[in-house]
């Protein structure tokens, strides 16, 4: 197998129109609204729902208006300071903030509001339900807090065909679904997959089939 075919990853940018929006219509409201300029929201939901699209897709939102924009994971990265000098700030994974960067975002919290700027971050939970600071808790409380519902098993198909169809690419049915059963249950994952699986069939001169997808697969879990 080449190897190098499989890790050579070129994700799409987020964005609101490649999120299955069905049941999270009042969430792309309140992120796409461009009069609502100020303020905070909280996104809150179980893994895999799509708490972190949505914030990378926000802040490529906020690009495109021309505004300066930050997105950050508090699961992966500190703070940094200069994060205050953005207008339009996206944290994710708040529940992984450590103390000092607890401070840091209730000063950023404090800034925006002065400056007319947005914040954004995301949680398993709801700020009063998160284990914060109870000042930052109840700062970020505040705002809109929405929770991100799950998609079904249905919605992730449909996601998987329009990114298919996207990249013009032919996938069987029974590919998706295999995927849906065999691979990681977020999307973000599965569509990895889908573009990993079209990679590698254009290498090889090998339609995407199951047997493939088994191949692959397989492969992932040794590594």
């Amino acid at each position: 197998m080449n190897q190098l075919v499989l890790d050579l990853t070129l994700p799409l940018a987020p964005a609101f129109d490649t999120f299955i929006a069905e049941r999270n219509r009042e969430v792309i409201a309140a992120l796409t609204d461009t009069v609502r300029r100020e303020g905070s929201v909280h996104l809150w939901g179980e893994g895999g729902s799509g708490k972190s699209h949505l914030l990378k897709a926000w802040v490529e939102h906020a690009h495109a208006l021309g505004r300066a924009a930050i997105y950050l994971d508090a699961r992966a990265e500190r703070l940094p300071d200069f994060v205050r000098e953005a207008s339009a700030v996206a944290v994710d994974h708040v529940d992984d903030l450590d103390p000092d960067d607890q401070i840091t975002l209730f000063s950023v919290f404090n800034a925006l509001q002065e400056s007319g700027g947005r914040l954004l971050t995301a949680g398993r939970l709801p700020p009063a339900q998160l284990a914060l600071r109870p000042d930052l808790a109840t700062r970020l409380a505040s705002g809109l807090v929405l929770e991100v519902k799950p998609l079904s098993d249905e919605d992730k198909l449909a996601a998987l065909v329009g990114h298919a169809s996207a990249r013009q690419l032919a996938v069987p049915d029974e590919v998706l679904r295999y995927l849906l059963t065999h691979w990681r249950r977020d999307l973000a994952s599965l569509t990895d997959m889908l573009d990993t699986l079209d990679r590698y069939s254009l290498a090889m001169h090998r339609p995407i089939t199951v047997p493939l997808v088994k191949h692959i697969l397989q492969a992932r879990l040794l590594d």
